[in-house]
């Protein structure tokens, strides 16, 4: 697109030095500019300005720049910031709130240079302005993501902290703190060893190294003190926390008390974010590239975001700055802007700041065409500094994704929980409808368990419970079919595209697996560990069977399993146990 110049879109008067550079950029700039005098009146503003904010030219030039603004951002412009920018000749990153035609509000930075002008000229201002609306709200999410976070970790039963890996505690719950009888605040910054018995914290020291070189949940028993002399057993879940670098900074820990132990269901929502970042935004740096690609102007704002003066930028060109991997393919970008190929492009990468860190920035590019001829003769962008707000982004979809683990997990057997497989059954009950298909449902429970609990302990029904649901999910041979706690003792398999028959296999087969894995169970009159088993199928063409329905089925037939002697299959369709004589489809899966 040609711009054609004329007194009523710029009245910069001077066409030499900045006033020059000035009215070419205020056509040409994909940036927000724009220009007041002394009054505070706009008197040039760029396309963008313009579009940003949805006004026509006609409609600001000539208007206080300040009628823009919320009434807020309004008094602190006409007390504070214009006195100030007239006085000293600049100003950098002012936090204002633009009103755009439509009456939306958008959080801006403008930062400004005012020209004094000499022999007689008027003052020439230049500001410019980032629209930082988007970033507002990520950290809005993210410290609401923190609250949230926060708030399920004191909900917990659990005692929750976080420890660098030498052991100094960063956070702890509440349940932490009162088996110390002591605040959380009073514990932040105390080495974790200090709570354990002098014998044991050469081997916890040890352990906290163990947990960085793995990147999975490592569980541990040790010993801590009371404030009473007292020494409790507590079982810990813990897991290495890295950086972006995969540097371990933190350890995530779970405790449990296991001298008396509460049965209670472990819902982790959400860990705490690793790193609280502050950032600060500078305003746009507005360049210009030759068709050599080589940096003819730079403005002022290179300082804040790349931590260059202009001079030192001027006939350097860009992509000898960018990170390795971004290089040639910005390369293309800008080579597309000059052929014809494109006449504007926002791109994203990484560059070398002067400290020497890499940051991420986001340029708008536009090819910059002769007024008369229409031919490329450059590239006009405005460049910022976005780290921080890719930094949140993805610290968010992080924290999201464990959320959704955490959440659909069973704190002791690592299984699916209840959340889930109520979920799950409605889903595929929807699916076997739809696709005309069975679907038959695995109710099991483990025999005499509470003597199994008086006996040997709730730690051992625990790890008990644990290797029942190994022993399940390694007997479940198709991908597709869940295995899921339902609550206590009680577990489900759901078993799709399977009838009641092939159902009955596959729960013989759990039970035969179960028995051989010989777990001792004194307190049983079988001398070892085992279930009963309780089964229930919706035939393909049983379209008001609902899942409540196939639940209740399953759950009569365990009834019935456990009325029979225990150790069993009980059918919903039948009162006897169901031998297995013949290998089903579900059987040869």
């Amino acid at each position: 697109m040609t711009h054609t110049a004329s007194a009523q879109d710029v009245t910069i008067q001077s066409k030499s030095g900045l006033r020059g550079a000035l009215e070419r950029l205020f056509l040409m700039t994909p940036a927000m500019l724009h220009s007041i005098d002394m009054q505070g009146r706009l008197i040039a503003v760029s396309d963008d300005w313009l579009t940003q904010l949805g006004y026509s030219r006609q409609e600001v030039l000539g208007k206080l720049s300040s009628s823009f603004l919320t009434p807020e951002s309004r008094d602190h412009a006409i007390s504070r910031v214009l006195p100030e920018f007239f006085r000293q000749g600049r100003c950098e990153n002012v936090e204002y709130q633009m009103v755009c035609k439509g009456g939306r509000v958008i959080d801006v930075l403008m930062s400004a240079i005012l020209d004094k002008g000499a022999n007689g000229q008027q003052p020439t201002s230049l500001a410019v302005v980032t629209d930082v609306t988007a970033r507002k709200a990520a950290e809005l999410k993210l410290a609401e993501s923190e609250r949230r976070y926060k708030g399920l970790v004191e909900d917990q039963s659990e005692m929750v902290s976080l420890a660098t890996p030498d052991g100094e505690l960063r956070f702890v719950n509440h349940a932490y703190a009162r088996l110390h009888n002591t605040q959380p605040n009073e514990m932040s910054g105390k080495n974790l060893l200090d709570y354990v018995p002098e014998e044991h914290r050469s081997a916890v020291a040890r352990h906290l190294q163990t947990i960085c070189s793995h990147d999975h949940s490592v569980e541990y028993e040790n010993q801590v003190c009371l404030p009473d002399g007292q020494a409790r057993w507590i079982s810990w879940t813990n897991r290495a926390l890295a950086d972006a670098t995969g540097k371990v900074t933190l350890i995530h820990s779970v405790g449990r008390d296991i001298n008396r132990r509460v049965a209670v269901e472990q819902r982790l929502k959400e860990s705490e974010a690793r790193y609280r970042l502050l950032a600060e935004y500078s305003a746009d740096m507005v360049f210009q590239l030759d068709l050599g690609l080589v940096r003819n102007y730079v403005s002022p704002a290179c300082r804040e975001v790349l931590g260059y003066e202009p001079e030192e930028m001027i006939g350097v060109g860009p992509v000898s700055m960018m990170h390795p991997e971004d290089a040639e393919r910005v390369a293309q970008i800008l080579r597309s802007l000059l052929d014809g190929r494109a006449d504007r492009h926002t791109v994203i990468n990484r560059i070398r700041h002067r400290d020497g860190r890499w940051i991420w920035v986001e340029a708008q590019l536009r090819t910059l065409r002769n007024q008369q001829t229409g031919v490329p003769e450059g590239i006009i962008g405005a460049l910022r500094d976005i780290s921080a707000r890719k930094a949140i982004e993805d610290q968010l979809a992080e924290a999201h994704r464990r959320l959704e683990v955490l959440a659909g997990q069973d704190g002791l057997t690592g299984l699916p929980n209840r959340r889930i497989f109520d979920g799950t059954l409605s889903s595929e009950h929807r699916r076997a409808r739809r696709e005309k298909q069975s679907l038959a449902l695995v109710m099991i429970d483990v025999d005499w368990f509470k003597p199994y609990n008086d006996r040997y302990g709730h730690p051992a029904g625990d790890d008990c419970l644990k290797q029942i649901g190994r022993i399940i999910s390694d007997a479940i041979r198709r991908a597709g079919d869940i295995v899921a706690r339902y609550g206590g003792e009680e577990f489900v398999v759901i078993l799709a595209n399977t009838d009641e028959f092939g159902a009955a296999v596959v729960g013989e087969r759990i039970r035969q697996a179960i028995s051989v894995a010989a777990i001792p169970h004194d307190a049983s009159p079988n001398r070892i560990v085992t279930i009963s088993l309780g089964v229930a199928s919706l035939a393909h063409d049983a379209c008001e069977g609902t899942p409540e329905t196939l639940l209740h089925e399953a759950d009569r037939a365990l009834y019935r399993a456990k009325s029979q002697g225990r150790n069993t299959v009980g059918l919903a369709s039948e009162l006897s146990f169901m031998p297995v004589a013949q290998p089903s489809n579900h059987a040869l899966a």
